[in-house]
């Protein structure tokens, strides 16, 4: 026998599995629901406590949820094309929200708002996503296909202009009211304009051409769907703006 192992000592497989403590139902904290009632009087049994258990659990997670869809992130589906060929009809993404009570948007980002489709006396908001392209105090034109802020060529290809890579955002058209007229965005307001320049209702067509600050939601930044396009954008990560 080997000097190692001693008759006395227990075999390899026979050693001994790890302790399990059970505590005892008595011994275990209560919900703190349970608690506050108790204070107040009003005996549980076991059962009462384990159902306060299940609620706790679930207030805590409806609470989280509205927090996070409220002031983090909120998701939104995209019904039309006045946004592509950069976001397709029908694509869906997350919106941050959070990073913006802390800096601003600017121009070239896609931003997502309110936008009234309604009246005054009659309002309907609607959330729309566009390009934001000047901000409050920045003047703002369309000609020969560019997009002019304070006189100046947009020619980043977070705009379109005419020799930009992607021939579908080659053009920014001076249709609707504006047309090649020059415009001075108001403080507190952005300036804003869909990538589909053929085919988006935006600040060129408004009655009031502006979107006042106030009612800026946030910006896009995780693609979600289709699933072929799952994916940071906007500039996020690195991502193409």
């Amino acid at each position: 026998m080997p000097d190692d192992l001693k008759p006395d000592d227990p075999l390899p497989s026979e050693s001994a599995a790890p302790r399990v403590e059970i505590v005892p139902e008595e011994d275990r904290p209560k919900p703190w629901l349970a608690r506050v009632l108790n204070r107040r009087g009003i005996e549980t049994t076991p059962g009462m406590e384990w159902a306060l258990d299940w609620l706790q659990i679930i207030v805590v997670a409806i609470v989280l949820a509205l927090i996070t869809m409220n002031f983090v992130i909120v998701r939104m589906r995209v019904p039309t094309g006045s946004m592509e060929p950069t976001i397709t009809a029908g694509s869906s993404f997350f919106v941050d929200k959070i990073s913006f009570y802390f800096r601003k948007p600017k121009p070239g980002d896609i931003i997502v708002f309110w936008h009234n489709e309604g009246t005054d006396e009659a309002p309907r908001w609607v959330r729309y996503v566009k390009r934001l392209i000047a901000v409050g105090g920045q003047t703002v034109q369309i000609k020969d296909c560019y997009v002019y802020v304070n006189g100046v060529p947009m020619t980043d290809d977070a705009f379109n202009h005419p020799n930009h890579p992607n021939p579908e955002r080659r053009c920014y058209y001076n249709s609707g009211k504006m047309g090649d007229s020059i415009l001075t965005v108001p403080p507190g307001h952005y300036f804003v304009l869909g990538d589909n320049s053929r085919n988006s209702l935006d600040g060129r067509f408004w009655d009031f051409p502006f979107v006042c600050e106030k009612n800026f939601i946030g910006e896009p930044f995780l693609k979600v769907w289709p699933p072929h396009e799952i994916g940071f954008m906007n500039g996020y990560f690195g991502s193409p703006r």
